[in-house]
C-alpha cells in the first residue's frame, strides 16, 4: 500500500467513526495507482456478438480498430515550433519500433520553420531525406497527436536562427514571375445647384506595372476632366527599380523621390540608391499615417503629395480614418475633401517619426542625382544628394547630408538619443546657401533647427510625435529656393517655425482621447496657420459615443471650425448594421444626421442611408450602395438637398497578364500572390476575404508583406466531395514589389460508401480493414457493416480483413464508374464471394 494511504489510515484509525471511510479512500486510490499504470483498454462489453459468432470477436474488433486508427501514411497536419504556428503541411508518417507515427522531415522544411542546419551534430544529415530532429539535435521533441492531426515540435532556442519580427533569409527570397498589371481607381460625379447649375468632374487613377525578372517598372498616373470640359493628364511618377539584397537598398532609374528621412523630399528625374528598411525586422521600419475627419455628406477624398494625386475615395457622413495610404518618412500630406453640395475643405496633415533612430550597428542612406521635376511650371535644375544614418553604442544614432544644386547647397547634421523611460530625442542642425535672383545674384543664408521627441507611457499615454522646427529668416529648403527664383513676385515667404504634436490617450478599457496640432508662421507675413483635431470616444450600455473638435483649412485658407457628438448603436438585423446619430456646430450654425449602415451578403455588400439638416436648416438625404467582389469593387451614392442633387459613381479593382492568361481582381498592391488551384473555382483564400478562384483555378492575393513570410492558406472546406487538396498552404517570401505564384495540386478522388455483407447477408466485421489489390489500406469497416473510403475510377478486388486466418478476410469486385453517384458520394451494397465464422456487430 502507498505510503500517503498508510498514513490516512494512521490518522483516521485515532477516530473508530471513520476507520471504515479510511479503508474506503485508501483501496480507491490504491485501484487508481493500479489503473494508470496499466494500458488504456477499451471495455468490448457494449458490443453485440452476431448469434454463432465467437466470444471473443467483439474484444477482437475493437483491438484491431485501436491498433490501426491511424496507420501510416500521408497527413495534413498542423504543425507548431516552440508553440509557435507555422501552418498546415502534408507530411509522410511511418511507425517506429515502439509502434508510433513519426514524422518525416526535410532539414530544408526545418530551415524554414527557423532551424539553424549549422547547428547539428552531424554535418551529413542535411543531406538526409527525413531528419531524426531528437536525434541531431540534443534537447527537440517531437509531439504528435494523431487525434488532433497536430505536430508540436519543441527545438532548443540554441539551435533556432535569433532572427526576429519576421525577418527572412535572404537566400530564400522570392522574385516572382513575369507579369503585368494596372490598378485602377475610376469615379464620375454629376451634380445641379440651384444657383450654380450644373457641376461634374470625372477622375481615373491608374498605377501600372511591369515585372521582368528582378526588375519593376512602374507608373502612376491620373486623368481628370472637369464640368468646362477641360481635361488633364498628369504623370506622378514612371521609374524602372530592383533591389540589391547585398547592400539592403533599392536602385531606382526614372521619375520617383528623394528619401525624406533628413532633407523633405522633393520630386525628381534620374537615378537613386536607397536603403530599404522592409529587408530590417518590424520594429525598425517606419510607418504611414492615419487621416481623420468628419465628413458631413457623401464626400469625395482626395490626398496629395508635392502637388501630385496620390490618393482618392469616398467617404461616408460622420467620421472617417483613412489608414491604407502607402507613404514613409517625414512630410506634409494635402488632404482635400468634397461635399457633395460642393463644400470644399482642405488641411495640412503631418507625418513623421523618430525613424532617424536605429538600432546598433544598423545603417541607411540613400544616394541621389538627377533633375528636379516639379508638377508646378518651376525651374528644373540638377541636383544631388546623399545622406546618411548610423546607429552606435549608448543609444545613439548619427545622421547628416548633403544637398547640392546649381544654386543651391545645404549640409545637415543631427543626434539621436534614446532616452529609456523618458522617450526618444533628435535634435539637428541644417545650414543652407540660396541663390535666389538670377539677375543680381542675390544670396540667401540661414539655418533651421529641429527638436523632435517620442514616448509611450505606461498609463496608456503615447505620444506618437511632437516636434519643433525654427528656421532664421534667409533659410530656404530647396523647394522654397526654386519657387522664389522661378517666380519671385509669387514669393509669400520662407517658413519661420513649425509645431507639431499627436497624442493619443487610452482611458481605462473603454475610453480613448487623440489629439493632433499642428501650427506653423513665416517670415514675410504676419498670419499664423493653425490646425487641430481632437476627438474623446467612449462606449457605454451598447452605445458608442465620439465627440470631436477640428480646425482645417477651406479652399481658401480660411479658418474653419468644426464641433460635433457622434453616437452609434449595433442593431438586431442584418450581417452587420449600425444606426448613428450626428450633431455638428460650425462657423454658419448647427447641423444634425440620423444614418443607418451595414452589410450584406457575406460582407460583400455595404449601404449607408443618411437623412440631415444643416445649418441653415436645409434638409437632405443620401444612400450609397458598395459591393466588393473577387474582381474588385464598384459603389455609387445618391444626394438630395434642397438647393442640390448628385450622383456618383466609382469603381476600383486591378488587372493581371502572367503566361496563362488575364486576371482580374482587387487592388493589387505593392507586393502580390498568384494563387492557381488548376481547373478548380470557387476556393477561397482566407488572407484576403475578396479572393477566390475563377473558372481556370486561378486568383489574386493582394497586399503581401516583401521580405517576410507569407502563409497562404486555401479554405478547403468548401471544397466539393470528389477534390482532394493534399496540401492547402504555402509559404512565400517575395521581393518588394514580386509577384509570386503559388501553385497548389488538386486531383479529383472517387469518394465511396459500401454496405460489405456476407453471403447469410450479415455485416461485416466492425473494425476490419479494407485493402486495395496492392495490399495498402483504404479505410475500416463501422457499424453495420459501412465503409468510406477513397479511391480511384477503376475497376479493382478489394480484400477485406478482420484476422490472420484464411476464414477472416474475403473479396469483393468493385467497379466505381458503374455506382450510383449521390452528392458527390458513389453508394453500393456489395456481398463477399467468402463466407466468414467471426463477428462483432
Amino acid at each position: 500500500m502507498p505510503f500517503y494511504s498508510k498514513r490516512l489510515l494512521l490518522i483516521c484509525s485515532k477516530h473508530t467513526a471513520s476507520w471504515r471511510l479510511a479503508y474506503a479512500v485508501a483501496g480507491l486510490m490504491a485501484i487508481s495507482l493500479h489503473t494508470a499504470a496499466q494500458e488504456v483498454a477499451f471495455d468490448a462489453g457494449f458490443l453485440r456478438t452476431m448469434p454463432g459468432r465467437a466470444t471473443g470477436a467483439g474484444e477482437q474488433a475493437l483491438k484491431l480498430l485501436q491498433q490501426s486508427a491511424l496507420p501510416p501514411g500521408r497527413y495534413d497536419v498542423t504543425v507548431l515550433v516552440n508553440l509557435e504556428p507555422v501552418g498546415r503541411h502534408t507530411l509522410d508518417f511511418h511507425a517506429d519500433s515502439d509502434g508510433k507515427l513519426q514524422p518525416c522531415l526535410a532539414p530544408t522544411l526545418l530551415a524554414e520553420w527557423g532551424l539553424r542546419l549549422e547547428a547539428l551534430q552531424d554535418g551529413e544529415a542535411v543531406q538526409k531525406t527525413c531528419l531524426q530532429l531528437p536525434r541531431a539535435v540534443p534537447g527537440a521533441q517531437l509531439d504528435f497527436k494523431p487525434e488532433r492531426l497536430r505536430l508540436a515540435i519543441s527545438i532548443p532556442q540554441i539551435a533556432m536562427r535569433r532572427a526576429a519580427d519576421g525577418s527572412s533569409d535572404p537566400s530564400r527570397w522570392d522574385s516572382g514571375i513575369n507579369a503585368a498589371f494596372i490598378n485602377y481607381t475610376v469615379s464620375t460625379l454629376r451634380m445641379h445647384h440651384r444657383q450654380q447649375g450644373h457641376h461634374s468632374n470625372d477622375d481615373l487613377y491608374l498605377d501600372s506595372g511591369i515585372n521582368l525578372g528582378d526588375w519593376r517598372l512602374r507608373t502612376s498616373q491620373s486623368w481628370r476632366q472637369d464640368s468646362d470640359g477641360n481635361r488633364s493628364w498628369t504623370r506622378t511618377r514612371t521609374y524602372a527599380q530592383r533591389d540589391l539584397p547585398g547592400t539592403r537598398a533599392n536602385l531606382t532609374i526614372g521619375e520617383s523621390f528623394t528619401d525624406s528621412d533628413i532633407f523633405s523630399g522633393v520630386p525628381i528625374t534620374g537615378l537613386q540608391v536607397a536603403s530599404d528598411m522592409g529587408m530590417l525586422t518590424d520594429t525598425q521600419q517606419g510607418y504611414a499615417p492615419v487621416i481623420r475627419g468628419v465628413a458631413q455628406t457623401r464626400a469625395k477624398l482626395e490626398v496629395w503629395q508635392n502637388g501630385y494625386p496620390i490618393y482618392s475615395t469616398y467617404v461616408s457622413p460622420g467620421p472617417y480614418a483613412i489608414d491604407d495610404l502607402n507613404v514613409a518618412g517625414n512630410g506634409e500630406l494635402e488632404v482635400v475633401v468634397t461635399e457633395a453640395d460642393g463644400q470644399v475643405r482642405r488641411f495640412v496633415q503631418p507625418y513623421a517619426s523618430l525613424g532617424n533612430l536605429l538600432r546598433p550597428g544598423v545603417w541607411r542612406y540613400n544616394a541621389t542625382i538627377g533633375r528636379y521635376n516639379p508638377a508646378a511650371r518651376h525651374d528644373k535644375p540638377m541636383l544631388a544628394q546623399a545622406t546618411f544614418s548610423t546607429g552606435m553604442e549608448w543609444d545613439l544614432t548619427l545622421y547628416g547630408g548633403l544637398m547640392l544644386s546649381d544654386h543651391y547647397r545645404a549640409a545637415n547634421l543631427g543626434i539621436g538619443k534614446n532616452l529609456g523611460n523618458l522617450g526618444a530625442v533628435a535634435l539637428d542642425m541644417t545650414h543652407a546657401d540660396s541663390q535666389i535672383n538670377a539677375a543680381d545674384q542675390t544670396e540667401a543664408q540661414g539655418q533651421s533647427y529641429a527638436f523632435k521627441y517620442g514616448k509611450s507611457f505606461d498609463f496608456g499615454t503615447n505620444l506618437r510625435f511632437a516636434g519643433y522646427r525654427y528656421s532664421t529668416r534667409g533659410y530656404r529648403d530647396f523647394s522654397e529656393a526654386v519657387r522664389q527664383r522661378s517666380q519671385p513676385g509669387n514669393f509669400q515667404g520662407s517658413r519661420r517655425s513649425r509645431l507639431e504634436a499627436s497624442v493619443y490617450q487610452r482611458l481605462g478599457q473603454r475610453h480613448s482621447l487623440n489629439l493632433s496640432f499642428s501650427q506653423q508662421d513665416y517670415w514675410q507675413r504676419n498670419s499664423t496657420q493653425r490646425q487641430y483635431q481632437l476627438s474623446f470616444s467612449t462606449y457605454h450600455a451598447g452605445l458608442t459615443y465620439n465627440l470631436f473638435a477640428s480646425q482645417s483649412l477651406t479652399d481658401n485658407y480660411g479658418s474653419d471650425r468644426q464641433f460635433g457628438l457622434s453616437v452609434s448603436m449595433p442593431l438586431d438585423f442584418g450581417r452587420s448594421a449600425n444606426a448613428t446619430l450626428d450633431w455638428q456646430k460650425q462657423r454658419q450654425g448647427y447641423s444634425q444626421r440620423a444614418g443607418l449602415s451595414g452589410t450584406a451578403d457575406d460582407g460583400q455588400l455595404s449601404y449607408n442611408a443618411s437623412l440631415s439638416q444643416n445649418e441653415r436648416h436645409q434638409r437632405s438625404g443620401a444612400l450609397a450602395l458598395g459591393y466588393q467582389g473577387g474582381w474588385g469593387s464598384v459603389g455609387t451614392g445618391i444626394s438630395q438637398g434642397t438647393d442640390y442633387r448628385s450622383v456618383s459613381l466609382n469603381a476600383s479593382g486591378a488587372m493581371l497578364w502572367h503566361a496563362q492568361g488575364v486576371e482580374f481582381g482587387t487592388w493589387i498592391g505593392d507586393t502580390a500572390g498568384l494563387v492557381e488551384v488548376p481547373g478548380v473555382a470557387g476556393v477561397g483564400v482566407q488572407n484576403s476575404a475578396s479572393a477566390t478562384t475563377n473558372a481556370r483555378g486561378y486568383t489574386i492575393v493582394p497586399s503581401l508583406q516583401p521580405y517576410r513570410y507569407n502563409t497562404l492558406l486555401l479554405q478547403t472546406d468548401t471544397l466539393g466531395p470528389d477534390v482532394q487538396i493534399d496540401n492547402g498552404t504555402a509559404r512565400v517570401i517575395p521581393r518588394r514589389g514580386a509577384i509570386v505564384k503559388s501553385t497548389f495540386d488538386a486531383r479529383t478522388i472517387t469518394r465511396l460508401v459500401l454496405t460489405l455483407r456476407h453471403a447469410d447477408g450479415s455485416p461485416l466485421p466492425f473494425g476490419a480493414l479494407v485493402l486495395d489489390t496492392k495490399g495498402e489500406q483504404l479505410g475500416l469497416i463501422g457499424q453495420a457493416g459501412q465503409a468510406a473510403m477513397e479511391t480511384t475510377l477503376r475497376a479493382q478486388t478489394l480484400t477485406l480483413r478482420w484476422g490472420k486466418r484464411g476464414d477472416q478476410q474475403c473479396q469483393v469486385e468493385l467497379d466505381p464508374a458503374a455506382l450510383q453517384l449521390n452528392q458527390g458520394y458513389y453508394l453500393q451494397d456489395l456481398t463477399c464471394s467468402q463466407p466468414a465464422f467471426e463477428e462483432a456487430t
